[in-house]
C-alpha cells in the first residue's frame, strides 16, 4: 500500500484496529429524512463518539464546521437523484 492510502487509512483507523464512522448521508437515498433535517445539529451530542463521518458534498459544505470536523469519507456517486429511479440497485462505474 502506497503512504498516500496508508496516510489518510491511519486518520480513520485506529492504532487497536477499531472505528466507528457515522454515515449521515440519508437523504442521498431517502429523501428529508425525520430528524435529519439539519445534519449539522442532529449529530452535535453524538459526533465526539465517531471517528470519521459519512457525508455527501451538500452536506459537508453547508452543515460541518471545517474547524472542528472529523476526517471525512466523501460520498460520490453515480446517481443524479432522488427522484428517480431506484438507486438501491446502483453500480460503479
Amino acid at each position: 500500500m502506497d503512504w498516500g492510502m496508508q496516510n489518510r487509512l491511519a486518520q480513520l483507523i485506529k492504532s487497536d484496529g477499531h472505528c466507528m464512522f457515522m454515515p449521515i448521508d440519508h437523504g442521498y437515498f431517502l429523501g428529508p429524512t425525520s430528524k435529519l433535517e439539519k445534519p449539522g445539529e442532529a449529530i452535535k451530542p453524538i459526533i465526539r463518539f465517531a471517528d470519521a463521518l459519512f457525508v455527501t458534498r451538500g452536506v459537508l459544505r453547508s452543515c460541518i464546521d471545517p474547524l472542528k470536523s472529523k476526517p471525512v469519507i466523501l460520498r460520490v456517486s453515480g446517481g443524479t437523484s432522488v427522484v428517480g429511479g431506484d438507486l438501491a440497485n446502483e453500480g460503479l462505474t
